[in-house]
């Protein structure tokens, strides 16, 4: 039988009281301990809106600029109707503040628990719930907010990711010792889906909490998603193959890094993008987009305001919304996915007719 930790925003409930050192490398691999994430799993149910898997093509349209005006406040990059959003407009005081107490029992668990007392998968979950529960907390804190790349750079000592303003049962922590931590210890690439960072252009978040039993079958889940998308890899030429910038900030894990990359894209690439790379013989990173994944790109409202307007579903019935001209097309290129999906699902589980029975 395994003994659970529950995390609660009524409190951390232990068995022990022990204090323990941060960014432990032990680890117990008979251990019965797990933790469950309750809460996160309901802010994360609740908030985070599911696009699906992208088509990995660029958009048909092109953004248009709003009537009236030259200012385009939709993100304009050919990702921008990849990644699911978390609906941050929707986030009120009461929200953050249930954020930033769940961020901290988190980062308490380790006084109460020693992470060594874990085994290796549960803690490899506990490093990335607790990673995501941190970055959650802070744009939800900054929200509105455009662009994140500001937070993240890991060369700006007063970025947001190089802050040690976070006690790990004592002892002051950044997010970028988590992502180090994570980095050195785990020899698996496939780790790095699962680094929130809240842009379009980084992995995923998910609609549920990382599981120690279930984390490397999330990871690749994640890994899935991004390898086979317009924000992680790019073909134009058939010789040359784009990918994201992100592999660039996890090149450790690639240390050839043209000949590592391929390899790692043929991983998880899908048969049909498979295909595709036995003509690749260059590999270049740059594809990035920083704009923030959440439903209205970070502006609450167009110029000349925010107003109702009349649109039509992909079955022509017409419906108000109120919201910014980018918010409504991502919503209905997101409903016009789910449909052919499920469109061609529908297809291909149709009954053989061999048997008139």
């Amino acid at each position: 039988m395994k003994i659970s930790f529950w995390v609660g925003c009524l409190g951390v409930f232990l068995t022990q009281s022990v204090h323990s050192v941060p960014l432990e490398k032990r680890h117990d691999p008979n251990s019965e301990y797990f933790i469950d994430y309750l809460y996160l799993d309901k802010i994360l149910e609740g908030s985070v809106l599911d696009i699906g898997p992208s088509t990995h093509r660029p958009p048909k349209r092109k953004v248009t600029k709003t009537t009236g005006s030259r200012v385009q406040v939709g993100n304009v990059r050919i990702t921008r109707q990849e990644g699911n959003r978390v609906m941050l407009h929707a986030f009120k005081e009461a929200e953050i503040d249930f954020l930033n107490t769940l961020r901290d029992e988190l980062l308490a668990i380790p006084a109460s628990l020693p992470l060594a007392k874990l085994s290796r998968n549960e803690q490899l979950a506990y490093w990335l719930n607790l990673y995501t529960t941190i970055v959650l907390a802070e744009i939800a804190e900054q929200y509105p907010v455009t662009r994140l790349e500001p937070l993240f750079d890991l060369d700006d000592p007063d970025a947001f990711v190089n802050h040690a303003q976070f006690q790990l049962a004592g002892q002051p922590i950044t997010l970028a010792d988590i992502e180090e931590h994570v980095s050195t210890n785990w020899n698996d690439p496939v780790v790095i889906y699962g680094f929130y960072m809240g842009a379009v252009g980084t992995p995923n978040i998910r609609t549920s909490a990382f599981r120690g039993k279930d984390v490397y079958n999330q990871l690749r889940e994640n890994a899935v998603d991004f390898v086979n998308s317009m924000r992680g890899t790019q073909i134009w030429n058939p010789s040359k193959l784009l990918v994201s910038n992100y592999y660039r900030r996890m090149s450790h894990y690639f240390p050839d890094f043209e000949n590592g990359i391929q390899r790692h894209i043929k991983e998880y690439a899908k048969p049909s993008f498979k295909r595709r790379l036995v003509t690749v013989r260059d590999v270049s990173a740059k594809i990035d987009d920083w704009n923030i994944a959440d439903l209205y790109n970070g502006n609450l409202a167009e110029p000349g305001g925010n107003y109702p307007r009349i649109t039509k579903d992909q079955f022509g019935v017409s419906y108000k919304l109120r919201l910014p001209l980018h918010a409504v097309r991502l919503l209905r290129d997101r409903e016009i996915k789910f449909i052919r999906q499920r469109a061609k699902v529908e297809v291909e589980e149709l009954p053989s007719r061999d048997n008139p029975d």
